[in-house]
C-alpha cells in the first residue's frame, strides 16, 4: 500500500472576509476608470489566492505517493515553479493509440501523414511530423503508383527534401539510383553512406555504350546456366512426378530468358534512337528505326547464323554497328525496300551520317567504346555524376542524362529477373530523376523518356521527377509524367506556374495563397531575416579578427548560421486526385546531416563571399 504524504503547508496571505468585502464596496463606489481596474485586479488576485488554497487542501486527501510543493503567493516552489506572466498552450505531442490513450477523449487528428521518411513539421498546428516517400506510401495504399513529382523554383529546398527522401530509403534498405546528377546533389550522400559514385563524361571522364547488354546480359547468361542445369537434371530424374515439375520450371525460365531477351534489344533500340534524334535534331524515319533494330538484333547473333557474334562478355560498340549497315546483309536491304546496292547505300546515307557524327568527337568520347559504367546492386546508393558536361552543351547534357537513366532502369530490370529466376534477392529501388527539363527541352524526347520508362518492371521501383515547371512538360506533350505520378510535392511557384498546375491538380483558394506567398516572400525578406544576416556578417568580421590576433582559433568558435530566403524548404504535398486538401510542412534538417555537409550546395559561392569579407578586413 503506497504511504500516504501529507502536503506542505500554504504559505499565502489573504484578505480576511470583512476586509475582502470592503475591498470589493471601493470598487463599485470607484468613479475613475483607472481605479476602478486597479481595484478589480486586486479583488481577482485575492479570489485567485483563495482557489490556490482550495487545491492545495484538496491535495491532501490524495493518497498517491507524490510528492506536493509547498504554495506561496508566487506559486509552487521546486523546478518548473513560480510565477509565470503569460500562461502559454500546453505542448502537444501525437502518438499512437496505445500511447496516448489515457488522454482521450482530447485528441484532435491532424492531416499530416506518417507515410516512411519523415520530411519535417506540418505549418499548422500543432506542427505533427510530416512523413512520405513513394514506396512506403504506395505499400500503405496512399497512392496507386509510387512515383512523385516535386516543382519549385530554384533556390527554395528541392535538392535537400530529394536527399531528405534519399535518406529514409536507404534507412529502410531501399536501393536509392541517381541516374544523371549533373549538379551534382547526390554524389556528397553517396559518398557519405558508402555509395558507388561513376563518373561520366567526355575528356577520358567515363563512357556509356548504349550497346552493351550490361548486367541485364549478364542476368540472361545466369539465366541460361540454371536452364541447363535443370535440363541436366530432367535427363537423369526417374521419378515422373519430380521430373514433370523441373520441365514446368525450366519452361518458364525458358520464356522468362525470350522475353528479357526481346526487353533487351527493344532497350539497346530504343536508346540508340533517341541518341541519333538529339544529335540529329529530328525524328528518325520509319524505316531507319527498323534498320536500326535489325541490326542490332543482328550484332548479337552468332556468325554462324549470318549475325556479327557479339556477346555480353564482348559487347558491340557503335562502330560496329555502322560497318554492319555498310555491309551486304540482305535483311538490311529488305528493310530499306533496295533493289540494288546503290540504292541502300542512298536510303542509309542520312542514318550512316548521324551515326558517323556519334563515333567522333565529344559525342565519340562519351558513347563508342568499352562502357565504364556498372551500378552495383550492393550498394546503399548509386550515383551517375554527369556533372563535368558542361552547362551550355546542353545537347551532351541530354544525351548522358537520358543514357545514364537508361543504364539505371537497365541495371534494376537486370536485378529484378535474377530475382525472379531465384537467383538473387528480391530489392527495392527508388530513382531520383533531377533535371527533367534539360532532356524534355529537346524535340521528340517526351515519348523517349516515356518508353524507356515503360520498359522496367513497376514492382519495387519507385520513381521521384524534380523540375522547375510544367511548361516544359506542356511544351514536349509530356503532361502524362505528372498525371501519372499519383504524389506531387508543389514549392514555392509564381501564379503563373498554379494556372498551369491547375490542368492537372485541384487547389484551393487558400493553397493557391500559400504557394504564391512563399515565392512572393522570398524576394523581398522580412527586416529580421536581413538583420540576422547583417549579424552573421558582422560576427564574421570579428572572428577573422580573433583569429588573426591569436585570441580563439576557427574550430573552436561556433559558427553563426547562413539566414535562409522566407519560403525555403516549405512545401505542399498533394496525393491522389479530386478536392482532398494538401499536406504544407518545412523540410527539417537534422544536427548530423547539416555537420556532414551533404546538403550545401553553395559551396562555392560561400567560399567567394568568405574570401571577398576576409580581403575586406584585411584592407
Amino acid at each position: 500500500m503506497a504511504k500516504t504524504k501529507t502536503p506542505k503547508a500554504v504559505n499565502i496571505k489573504v484578505l480576511s472576509d470583512e476586509d475582502l468585502a470592503r475591498l470589493e464596496a471601493r470598487e463599485a463606489a470607484a468613479t475613475s476608470l483607472f481605479r476602478k481596474k486597479v481595484l478589480a485586479i486586486l479583488v481577482k488576485r485575492q479570489y485567485d489566492r483563495r482557489a490556490n488554497i482550495a487545491a492545495n487542501e484538496r491535495a491532501r486527501s490524495d493518497l498517491s505517493d507524490r510528492e506536493v510543493h509547498a504554495l506561496d503567493e508566487r506559486g509552487f516552489s521546486g523546478a518548473g515553479g513560480g510565477r509565470m506572466g503569460a500562461i502559454l498552450p500546453p505542448v502537444e505531442f501525437r502518438g499512437t493509440n496505445i500511447q496516448v490513450a489515457g488522454v482521450n477523449p482530447w485528441v484532435v487528428g491532424a492531416n499530416a501523414p506518417l507515410l516512411g521518411t519523415p520530411l519535417g513539421h506540418h505549418l499548422a498546428p500543432p506542427h505533427a511530423p510530416v512523413c512520405f516517400d513513394p514506396l512506403s506510401a504506395k505499400e500503405a495504399k496512399a497512392i496507386t503508383a509510387p512515383a512523385c513529382m516535386i516543382i519549385a523554383l530554384n533556390g527554395f529546398g528541392k535538392s535537400t527534401l530529394l536527399r531528405r527522401i534519399a535518406l529514409g530509403d536507404i534507412a529502410a534498405g531501399v536501393r536509392v539510383v541517381w541516374p544523371g546528377d549533373v549538379k551534382p546533389d547526390g554524389r556528397k550522400l553517396t559518398e557519405a553512406v558508402g555509395g558507388q559514385v561513376t563518373e561520366v563524361g567526355y575528356g577520358g571522364i567515363g563512357r556509356i555504350n548504349p550497346l552493351d547488354p550490361g548486367l541485364i546480359g549478364v542476368a540472361i547468361i545466369l539465366l541460361s546456366g540454371r536452364i541447363e542445369e535443370l535440363a541436366h537434371r530432367i535427363d537423369f530424374e526417374t521419378d515422373p512426378e519430380l521430373r514433370d515439375e523441373l520441365m514446368l520450371e525450366r519452361q518458364k525460365l525458358e520464356l522468362q530468358r525470350q522475353q528479357t531477351q526481346y526487353a533487351l534489344h527493344a532497350r539497346q533500340e530504343n536508346i540508340t534512337a533517341a541518341l541519333c534524334e538529339i544529335v540529329r535534331g529530328k525524328r528518325l524515319e520509319d524505316f531507319e528505326q527498323t534498320l536500326l533494330a535489325s541490326a542490332i538484333r543482328l550484332l548479337y547473333t552468332p556468325i554462324a547464323q549470318g549475325g556479327g557474334g557479339f556477346t555480353s562478355e564482348n559487347p558491340a560498340i557503335l562502330d560496329d554497328l555502322i560497318a554492319l549497315l555498310t555491309s551486304n546483309s540482305q535483311e538490311l536491304k529488305d528493310d530499306a525496300v533496295a533493289e540494288t546496292d546503290e540504292e541502300y547505300r542512298a536510303a542509309i546515307q542520312g542514318l550512316r551520317r548521324t551515326l558517323r557524327s556519334m563515333v567522333k568527337g565529344r559525342f565519340g568520347e562519351v558513347f563508342n567504346g568499352e562502357s565504364t559504367v556498372r551500378l552495383d546492386v550492393e550498394a546503399p546508393s548509386m550515383c551517375l555524376d554527369m556533372s563535368s558536361v558542361p552547362q551550355d552543351d546542353k545537347m551532351m547534357r541530354a544525351a548522358v542524362l537520358i543514357a545514364g537513366w537508361n543504364e539505371a532502369f537497365a541495371t534494376i530490370e537486370a536485378a529484378h529477373v535474377r530475382a525472379d529466376a531465384g537467383l538473387g534477392p528480391n530489392l527495392a529501388f527508388n530513382v531520383l530523376m533531377d533535371e527533367l527539363w534539360q532532356v524534355l527541352a529537346l524535340p521528340m524526347m517526351a515519348e523517349r523518356i516515356d518508353a524507356l520508362l515503360r520498359l522496367q518492371r513497376v514492382v519495387g521501383v519507385g520513381i521521384t521527377f524534380v523540375t522547375h515547371s510544367i511548361e516544359e512538360l506542356e511544351k514536349a506533350g509530356a503532361l502524362g509524367l505528372i498525371e501519372r505520378c499519383r504524389a506531387r510535392i508543389i514549392g514555392p511557384v509564381p501564379s503563373a506556374e498554379i494556372e498551369r498546375l491547375e490542368k492537372v491538380i485541384h487547389f484551393s483558394q487558400i493553397e493557391k495563397s500559400m504557394l504564391t506567398n512563399w515565392s512572393d516572400a522570398a524576394d523581398l525578406n522580412s527586416p529580421i531575416d536581413q538583420k540576422t544576416a547583417r549579424r552573421r556578417q558582422a560576427a564574421e568580421k570579428v572572428r577573422l579578427a580573433a583569429e588573426k590576433a591569436g585570441i580563439v582559433s576557427a574550430a573552436k568558435q561556433a559558427p553563426v548560421p547562413n539566414p535562409v530566403a522566407a519560403g525555403t524548404g516549405q512545401f505542399l504535398l498533394k496525393l491522389g486526385e479530386g478536392d482532398r486538401p494538401g499536406v504544407p510542412f518545412k523540410v527539417w534538417v537534422t544536427p548530423a546531416e547539416r555537420a556532414s555537409g551533404i546538403h550545401n550546395t553553395d559551396e562555392r559561392l560561400n567560399a567567394a563571399v568568405k574570401d571577398r569579407e576576409h580581403t575586406g578586413f584585411a584592407a
